[in-house]
């Protein structure tokens, strides 16, 4: 199996929910609320005040993150994801966070498998997709080095790499691809290298009199495209995109210019999409 399927668990019973509670964050139930909140919103973790009435992990709160997760700032998500484009086809979701990207494809008429590892926030997520009638499994890995699956067991892969601990690595790459079937598409979030962050840093190295340097929304290590296009060679039909930039990052300057054109000079996020040949390349 490639080095892909041991140790695994299905939820189809909650039975099973009591033997992750060790997995749960430690912190506050406050604390947890707001460092995965600001996950699903890819912001950077700020002091900020609750929407007045919502109780942390409620319905409503849950309802209020996954709608604000694909407005203003996420309007570019359900493209990116290509959300409606899977009808029938089994997702894998690795980095799925409280599992709204999974909700919205099954919604669509996907069948979508999240991956979860023990760093993962299992209990929220449960928490989040019981909420549903939708077909949606979780598979549990004791060790993310090996995942319960055969090869060729998806049609698409969509890899949240935003946070530890699903950061792009060499190795989860080569098992995805093992994962897809021939023609199967990787669909990648992963930070970009030369952000507004960085041109904050070159551009403007007095920014300490007038401004700061916006905060990393992202817990993962940056990459450039050329980088991207290196680790994705074994790959085809691929493409590179920038996403992801808020107005309030920017100095007041450049606040002037289109956001949608400095999104794709300076934005937070590269969008990967690429194909698993059909032919296997000979090395």
């Amino acid at each position: 199996m490639n080095g892909i399927g041991h140790a695994w668990l299905w939820t189809t019973s909650q039975e099973q929910t009591g033997r992750f509670a060790g997995f749960d964050l430690e912190e506050s139930e406050n604390l947890e609320a707001v460092l995965l909140a600001h996950q699903e919103l890819i912001r950077p973790v700020e002091p900020c005040p609750a929407a007045p009435g919502l109780v942390p992990f409620s319905s409503a709160w849950f309802d209020e993150l996954e709608q604000k997760r694909y407005q203003r700032h996420g309007w570019w998500l359900p493209s990116a994801l290509e959300f409606d484009r899977h009808g029938g086809e089994r997702i894998l979701l690795l980095g799925a966070g409280l599992g709204n990207d999974a909700i919205r494809y099954a919604r669509e008429g996907a069948r979508p498998v999240v991956a979860v590892c023990p760093q993962d926030p299992i209990l929220r997520l449960q928490q989040n997709l019981s909420r549903y009638n939708w077909s949606i499994d979780i598979a549990y890995s004791d060790d993310e080095r090996t995942w319960p699956f055969p090869p060729a067991s998806f049609d698409v892969v969509c890899w949240n790499a935003l946070y530890s601990p699903w950061q792009l690595q060499v190795y989860r790459l080569t098992a995805v691809r093992h994962l897809l079937k021939p023609g199967g598409k990787l669909i990648c979030l992963t930070p970009a290298y030369y952000d507004v962050a960085y041109w904050h840093d070159l551009l403007l190295p007095l920014q300490r009199m007038y401004g700061k340097r916006p905060l990393d929304p992202t817990t993962a290590p940056k990459w450039t495209a050329r980088q991207l296009r290196h680790l994705f060679a074994d790959f085809t039909d691929l493409s590179i995109t920038r996403r992801h930039l808020r107005r309030s990052e920017l100095p007041h300057p450049w606040r002037l210019l289109p956001l949608s054109f400095l999104e794709r000079l300076m934005g937070r996020v590269y969008v990967v999409k690429a194909v698993k040949p059909i032919v296997a390349n000979s090395h």
